[in-house]
């Protein structure tokens, strides 16, 4: 028998028991074994259709040769020697590792790892921090098997020998725990209804922030290292930088976390019975953790997607007794939605690129197949559970604040899909006397449906804010309640209507509150404001207009229209310039906002230069002074949403 076996797949095949059981069910699920944990390969295969091989070098760390790889070619044409007779290699174990290589030499010779414990806080402070990083910074992720977390806990708060350089990934990782517990520890609190403790100088983000640089240098090390670990660390690194710098180092952060994932092979199914079934799951929900986090901000962000659903396999994240959470409530089926939800939002990305590139003939195919995906992704909500996880929206629930972030998502989801049509509501009721109506009553479909999703937001995080406070640093919150108000707004120029106003009023307060102490939320608002500030400003000068056009002569009407003219179409009254900038030409140092310029048509920049202007009640100041060049839209905006483009 073992002749027969080393005829048909080698002669590095082991005979042990827990070898040949993962054999066996490598066969079993189609796949041809060649090499211990190597996915496909057969002697008789053809070249094209070269299969994967995961390759364990430690416990917490596997090689991953993709398809067509060099390595696993090489190991092909071993395969293919041996098949014709050629002599039996030394068993010295060089062949199970032969061509991997990790770059260690390239790790610190005395890496700062060994004074990481100077910066660990009390045991105390250590657990308070944990637990509010599980209760609020989770929400509807995995980044650590708590249990195991906890142990590594004790273990490095009782260590008496100097930590080395293979304990980076676990230190990391606790650090930015302890970092990110900083961030939402004043949720730990008990605010007052409607006045949540925000204040501009927030002590805690500068314990955090300290924590933060010294994890910044062990970054060289981790990426070295490369393991299951390096991945956790820098998904924590891309949490903590999410609300400080979401397109910039949080994009960055997880770019990184997708790459060690891809190195150790977590983007695809893996079938080893000699690797325990826990640390399978972990690298499973580690993959889709880093997968929806990074899809998500790049699809958001107008930024490539790193690794697209058809080059992964990964097994979907499933139950273990052995990882359930010490409350006893698993919010497994609230990462799985996330997971959905991050999907669909990437098909509902290829289908309006596919929609704005296409000639007008074939808009109509594409707004349908668009609807189809609305129409489906409106029934997989209806059928999720609505008690504990998910859609339950009780404040007493133990997932309450998951269950709104992930109903936060779906809506930013359907926002998404109706944005580029806002505009177009006009454009297609002129167009449909000549081509019908299904295109109008599609668009304006699409349209009320982003209007209805950005009213339900607002309404979403005043629930929040009502019952345990909005989170001035979740990204989840503050992105939704912003793309909230600028659906509402372009929505104003429309179709303006009370509710909308309402909502607008109400969303603008909201978010105000969750901009404290955050330079890029404060920029980000005060260019909601601007817009805001101008859509009001065109309202009063259209009243005016009305009101006065049966009293005044058209002369009056021009003297007075020429004598605002003269002191400038934009009045730096009005919008005072950011402080070190003189001209549009010299920007200084402003911050960048991510595209969400092209929500709104070039014409924006008009409203700036409104006669009546002077007339008018002097605007409330922003937050954050508005420079006049920030109300002119870019002209080189390369997001997904220009304007006016979708059609």
């Amino acid at each position: 028998m073992e002749r027969i076996i080393r005829h048909f797949l080698g002669n590095n095949i082991s005979f042990n028991s827990d070898q040949l059981q993962e054999t066996a069910d490598l066969l079993e699920n189609g796949r041809q074994p060649g090499t211990p944990r190597h996915v496909g390969g057969t002697d008789d295969e053809d070249p094209i259709s070269e299969s994967y091989s995961l390759e364990p070098l430690s416990t917490n760390t596997m090689h991953y040769s993709g398809e067509l790889s060099h390595w696993n070619f090489s190991k092909m044409i071993r395969r293919r020697l041996q098949s014709l007779g050629s002599p039996k290699e030394q068993n010295d174990g060089s062949h199970l590792t032969d061509g991997f290589f990790r770059a260690t030499g390239l790790q610190s010779a005395s890496s700062c790892v060994a004074s990481a414990t100077a910066y660990f806080p009390p045991r105390d402070i250590a657990e308070f921090l944990t637990d509010t990083f599980l209760q609020y910074a989770q929400t509807n992720y995995f980044y650590f098997d708590e249990n195991v977390f906890r142990e590594k806990l004790d273990f490095y708060y009782s260590i008496d020998r100097p930590l080395v350089i293979d304990d980076a990934g676990w230190i990391c990782t606790l650090l930015m725990t302890f970092a990110i517990g900083t961030q939402f520890a004043y949720m730990q609190t008990a605010p007052t209804q409607g006045n949540p403790p925000f204040s501009e100088d927030i002590p805690d983000d500068r314990i955090g922030l300290e924590l933060y640089r010294f994890s910044c240098r062990l970054i060289p090390d981790l990426i070295t290292t490369a393991s299951l670990e390096t991945v956790q660390a820098f998904l924590l690194l891309g949490v903590y930088t999410l609300p400080i710098d979401t397109a910039g180092l949080a994009y960055t952060y997880y770019g990184l976390a997708i790459k060690m994932a891809i190195q150790n092979g977590m983007h695809r199914k893996l079938i080893a019975p000699t690797i325990p079934p826990l640390t399978v799951e972990w690298r499973n929900r580690l993959w889709w953790t880093a997968y929806s986090l990074e899809s998500r901000i790049s699809i958001l962000h107008g930024r490539p997607v790193s690794v697209s659903p058809s080059e992964t396999d990964a097994d979907m994240p499933t139950d273990l007794p052995d990882i359930l959470p010490q409350s006893g409530i698993s919010n497994l089926p609230n990462v799985t939605a996330t997971i959905h939800l991050t999907r669909e939002l990437g098909r509902l990305a290829q289908v309006i690129l596919q929609l704005r590139r296409c000639p007008r003939s074939h808009q109509e195919t594409y707004l349908h197949k668009l609807c189809n995906l609305k129409t489906e992704l409106i029934k997989w909500w209806d059928s999720l559970p609505t008690r504990v996880h998910c859609r339950d929206l009780s404040p007493t629930g133990p997932l309450f604040r998951g269950n709104v972030h992930l109903e936060l998502n779906y809506a930013t989801g359907t926002i998404y899909m109706g944005r580029p049509f806002i505009f177009l509501q006009k454009e297609s009721m002129d167009a449909s006397q000549t081509e019908g109506s299904n295109r109008t009553e599609l668009v304006r479909a699409f349209s009320a449906d982003c209007a209805q999703a950005a009213v339900r937001i607002i309404d979403l995080c005043q629930l929040l804010q009502d019952s345990v406070g909005l989170a001035r640093v979740s990204y989840t919150e503050f992105s939704s309640c912003r793309a909230a108000l600028l659906a509402l707004i372009a929505q104003r120029l429309t179709e303006p209507s009370e509710r909308i106003c309402n909502a607008l009023t109400h969303g603008m307060g909201l978010i105000r509150q969750m901009c404290v102490g955050l330079e890029s939320a404060r920029s980000e608002v005060a260019v909601i404001e601007a817009l805001e500030r101008a859509c009001q400003q065109l309202d009063r000068s259209s009243d005016q207009g009305n009101s006065t056009a049966s009293s005044e002569t058209g002369y009056d009407q021009f003297q007075k229209w020429a004598k605002l003219w003269r002191l400038g179409p934009l009045s730096s009254e009005a919008f005072p310039a950011a402080e070190g900038i003189s001209s549009p030409e010299n920007l200084g140092n402003i911050p960048s906002f991510d595209g969400f310029f092209s929500s709104f048509p070039q014409e924006l920049d008009a409203f700036a230069a409104i006669p009546g202007l002077e007339d008018n009640p002097a605007p409330q100041p922003s937050i954050w002074p508005i420079p006049d060049a920030l109300l002119t839209l870019p002209d080189n905006d390369d997001s997904l949403w220009e304007a006016g483009g979708a059609l």
